[in-house]
C-alpha cells in the first residue's frame, strides 16, 4: 500500500492548476442524476466528485492518495460543497452496504471489489462505471496488462441491473468500456462472475 500511495502522491503533487473536468460520460448522462448520497471510488483529484457535489449530492470521495484528497478537500471547503474525503487502500477498505444513491467508478478496476461496489448501492441506486478494456494496451503498450478488462467485462457484474447504457468500445480508440445501471428495487439473488 505504501508504494501505491507514494506513487500516486508523487503523480498528483506534479499536477497543479485547475481541477480536472468531470468525465464526459458523467456529463453526457447528467439527466439521470438525482440528488442524494454518492460514492466516488478511486476519485483522484476529484473532478467528478466536485461535479456531483455542485448538483446537490453529498459525496464520499475515496482514494489512496493523501495529496489528491488534501487538494480536493480544500477545494470543497472553498466552494462550500458537501464532500467527505476518505484516504483508503480500496483493496482492503470495506465499503458500506446499501448506503448510496449513486456510485461512480472511472478508470479503476478491481475484481475483488466488484461485489462491494454493487452492495454499496441502495435499491434503485445508479452505477456509472468506465474503465479501460483490453484494447488499451495497443494504445499504451506499457500499461499493466493485468488492469484492462475484456470489452464486455463490466456487464457480467451488473447483469441483473436495469442497464441504461452499455458500451464495449467507447473512446477515440475504442479502448474504454462503460456502463450505467440501476440496481433492482426487488431483492434478487445476483450472479457474480
Amino acid at each position: 500500500m505504501k508504494n501505491d500511495r507514494e506513487k500516486w502522491d508523487l503523480r498528483y503533487s506534479k499536477e497543479s492548476g485547475a481541477f480536472p473536468a468531470p468525465d464526459e460520460f458523467l456529463v453526457t448522462h447528467e439527466e439521470v442524476l438525482r440528488p442524494g448520497r454518492a460514492l466516488d471510488v478511486a476519485c483522484g483529484r476529484g473532478g467528478n466528485a466536485l461535479f456531483l457535489a455542485e448538483r446537490c449530492y453529498s459525496v464520499d470521495a475515496v482514494d489512496i492518495s493523501f495529496q489528491a484528497l488534501y487538494e480536493l478537500q480544500a477545494e470543497a471547503v472553498r466552494q462550500g460543497l458537501d464532500i467527505r474525503c476518505v484516504a483508503a487502500d480500496l483493496d482492503c477498505y470495506p465499503l458500506p452496504r446499501d448506503l448510496y444513491d449513486l456510485v461512480i467508478v472511472f478508470y479503476f478496476f478491481s475484481k475483488p471489489l466488484m461485489r462491494s461496489i454493487r452492495d454499496a448501492l441502495k435499491e434503485g441506486g445508479l452505477i456509472f462505471y468506465a474503465t479501460f478494456n483490453e484494447r488499451h494496451t495497443s494504445v499504451r503498450p506499457e500499461f499493466n496488462p493485468a488492469y484492462p478488462i475484456p470489452p464486455d467485462g463490466l456487464y457480467p457484474y451488473f447483469r441483473d441491473f436495469d442497464i441504461l447504457v452499455h458500451e464495449t468500445a467507447a473512446g477515440e480508440n475504442e479502448n474504454v468500456s462503460r456502463l450505467i445501471g440501476r440496481k433492482p428495487r426487488l431483492t434478487k439473488k445476483s450472479y457474480m462472475a
